[in-house]
């Protein structure tokens, strides 16, 4: 299985992007069950339990694109938050060795996922910036 590239990305989110609106940043990032459960379910369960998804920032909101798989660009789910509606939510990010995460605490759109570094050149720096703009967001 391939890695989508930066023009698949970009495409992907080009029916979904309202008129006027640009990509700002975006990011490659996966939810995985909890690692307890991985020896319990065993390996093909987790790989079919784990989300994969393609986040998109804007000037107006985060889109969030539920894909197939990082290599199939196939859109499952969209959820979406406007700028204002991030305002009002507790939004988180850390950085590690490997992984960016972010987390928004919604009742009704909650969102996780880790972001890792080797996915491209590009997909630390793009989490970063889509996770402290959310974060700054919600200082303001």
């Amino acid at each position: 299985m391939g890695r989508l590239k930066e023009d698949q990305i970009k495409a992907a989110f080009l029916p979904h992007l309202h008129e006027g609106e640009a990509l700002e940043y975006w990011a490659a990032g996966i939810k995985q069950p909890n690692l307890i459960l991985i020896p319990l379910l065993g390996l093909i369960a987790s790989m079919l339990l784990t989300k994969n998804y393609l986040v998109g920032l804007t000037d107006r909101r985060l889109v969030v694109l539920q894909v197939k798989s990082l290599g199939n660009a196939e859109v499952r789910q969209i959820v979406d938050y406007s700028l204002d509606e991030l305002g009002q939510m507790e939004t988180k990010m850390s950085n590690g060795m490997l992984f960016t995460h972010l987390r928004i605490d919604d009742s009704e759109k909650p969102f996780a996922a880790k972001f890792h570094r080797a996915f491209s050149k590009t997909n630390r720096p793009n989490a970063m910036a889509i996770g402290e703009a959310i974060i700054s967001v919600g200082a303001s």
